[in-house]
């Protein structure tokens, strides 16, 4: 049995301009351990199953070279073709993040199976290439929209900077010592909002940047800055100067389209600004999914249970440095 694991990403600073619509853009995001999980076992049968346990899906594949997409586990048949793997195998996925969450979880999926292939191909792929093909997978095979921060950042963990010329990426690890991230965790709270399809909102998002809205080209130039921002001064800045960068961040995201915040967005933040809250950035493409909520010290547990009383999710997480890892089991 080939195992591997993936994480998430949270609190992408300056998302929304690692697209191909926006030249050089620049990103931070921090990863988390809401790991996707990838078992691969091998059979003698001439088919290939994958199941997703936490979706309750399951699909197969009998012809190996003619792999067909229908909306049923596509990201996972692109990743088998793109591998070529023409062997009897079972796949099984289990992803710890809720769908629609707004992390990255499909890039981390399809970074975790690319890497567990690769593996049962005996073949030695950087984490660099890995998130080369994920993205591929997603923009050649699929033909969907997608930024470049969540492949990379679920191929290498920790917490990055990525300087984007779309689609090329050059990332900068940022260091910061054992004392910061027993803060960070300890204030950072994950609160999940809804499940929500990044589709609708991209197309939204890239039909006001062409016909030039103002409002949305002023948007993405305040989310790159932000992003250099916060890359700057992460290590040595207070939580509340961090906050701040988070919070400048959101307001620019919220002008991208009107679509991007619905009433249960409102309460969540509401929420935060009500209990303590210095930061606050709803993750991912926007529109739902989940939020980052950074919190001030003091005040996270009772930040915590205020989005428990009203119904929210509260997703425990710790940061991961480790980015997607494998093994045999």
């Amino acid at each position: 049995m080939i195992c591997s694991k993936a994480p998430v990403r949270i609190c992408d600073i300056g998302g929304w301009t690692d697209t191909w619509f926006f030249p050089r853009g620049a990103v931070f995001n921090i990863c988390v351990d809401l790991y996707n999980f990838v078992r691969i076992v091998e059979h003698d049968e001439q088919k290939i199953n994958i199941i997703s346990e936490n979706l309750g899906l399951r699909t197969e594949i009998t012809d190996y070279k003619n792999i067909e997409y229908d909306g049923t586990l596509d990201l996972l048949k692109a990743a088998v073709k793109r591998m070529q793997i023409q062997k009897g195998i079972d796949i099984i996925i289990n992803a710890k993040a809720p769908p629609g969450c707004g992390t990255g979880t499909s890039a981390s999926v399809a970074v975790a199976l690319i890497a567990a292939l690769s593996h049962l191909s005996q073949k030695r792929v950087s984490p660099k290439i890995i998130a080369e093909l994920a993205h591929k997978l997603e923009i050649e095979e699929l033909k969907l929209e997608s930024g470049v921060q969540d492949q990379y950042a679920a191929a290498l963990g920790g917490i990055n900077f990525m300087e984007v010329d779309y689609p090329s990426v050059k990332t900068y690890p940022v260091q910061i010592d054992e004392k910061k991230i027993f803060e960070l965790e300890n204030q950072l709270i994950l609160v999940y909002l809804s499940s929500r399809s990044s589709n609708e909102m991209h197309k939204a998002v890239i039909k006001n940047f062409e016909k030039g809205d103002k409002s949305t080209l002023e948007s993405f130039e305040i989310m790159k800055k932000c992003a250099y921002k916060i890359y700057n001064s992460f290590g040595i800045k207070s939580l509340e100067e961090i906050g701040e960068i988070m919070n400048e961040n959101w307001e620019a995201q919220k002008k991208l389209h009107k679509l991007m915040v619905n009433p249960i967005i409102k309460r969540v933040e509401s929420i935060a600004k009500e209990y303590g809250a210095v930061g606050f950035k709803i993750n991912g493409a926007g529109g739902g999914g989940s939020a980052t909520v950074l919190a001030g010290i003091g005040n996270e547990s009772q930040l915590k249970k205020k989005y428990l009383e009203n119904g929210f999710q509260v997703l425990p997480i710790k940061l991961d440095f480790n980015g997607v890892q494998t093994w045999e089991a």
